[in-house]
């Protein structure tokens, strides 16, 4: 059988998630953000605030990152459609209904029998194994199943048009030196009363706020950080961008060889 098109698709998804990577390292090195300390106004706390002369081009990035994941879920759904075709169905509106499927439960697999029923016993069998819910039958999780998650994502892309990451700051260097008015008042905040937030990234945000009983004079010292940008799945957990689609791209190819494998090994009318 011939998988020329699907190789071509998961290819154009690497150049997609390496171009990605390129950009974003490129915008990292170019250091465009930074953190400044800033005295309230009663000079009773002090905060950390993220400066960002310029916003990043996330909306660009998260186009790149939705094409990606289109490119990687039309892979699996045009290699059902592959083995179809060369399997002998001609009927277009079966093919037009094929799509791989990725299912979290044994009722969902059922519910999409009828659709499959075209497809050889061999490539039904090669897709119930592969498929989230064998994770529940083996003690794991489906949180966890990169095949729901690239499901998931694909569908947000579709309904949102494209996934809009976010830029996290993941870390912060702070080694700040307080002066205070009085040597009472330096006395009187001690410990440090210091709240985190997690903040959006965008000039002006609060990264985290020390408040003390003494006037505070000056606030001196090194503030650096470093940002991830991320995407946030449907059910809250934010993963790095390009971290996550390099672990799709993997697994998909893993899914791709499997098929493609019980073709050589079962499927194949010419092998």
């Amino acid at each position: 059988m011939d998988f020329t098109d699907q190789v071509g698709r998961l290819a154009r998804a690497h150049q997609l998630g390496a171009e990605l990577s390129d950009n974003l390292q490129a915008w990292s090195d170019s250091k465009v953000c930074s953190a400044q300390a800033a005295i309230a106004a009663d000079r009773l706390s002090w905060e950390l605030r993220l400066r960002v002369p310029q916003a990043p081009p996330l909306a660009e990035w998260g186009f790149r990152f939705g094409e990606a994941i289109n490119h990687l879920r039309s892979t699996l759904d045009n290699l059902v459609v592959a083995v179809a075709r060369q399997s002998g169905v001609t009927d277009e509106k079966q093919l037009k209904g094929l799509m791989f499927p990725i299912c979290d439960s044994p009722k969902q697999w059922k519910e999409l029998q009828k659709k499959l029923s075209c497809l050889p016993d061999w490539c039904r069998d090669t897709l119930e194994q592969l498929q989230p819910l064998q994770r529940l039958v083996h003690g794991g999780s489906l949180e966890e199943d990169l095949l729901r998650i690239l499901r998931d994502l694909d569908n947000r892309t579709k309904h949102h048009i494209q996934v809009k990451p976010a830029l996290a700051p993941q870390s912060i260097h702070h080694s700040p030196t307080v002066e205070f008015e009085t040597e009472e008042g330096a006395a009187a905040s001690v410990p440090p009363n210091t709240e985190l937030f997690v903040a959006l990234f965008e000039d002006g945000a609060v990264l985290l706020r020390h408040q003390t009983k003494g006037r505070i004079k000056a606030v001196q010292g090194h503030y650096s950080l470093t940002a991830q940008v991320q995407v946030v799945l449907p059910d809250g957990r934010a993963f790095g961008v390009t971290e996550l689609l390099a672990a799709l791209w993997q697994y998909t190819q893993l899914v791709m060889g499997r098929v493609v494998g019980a073709v050589e090994q079962d499927g194949d009318p010419e092998g």
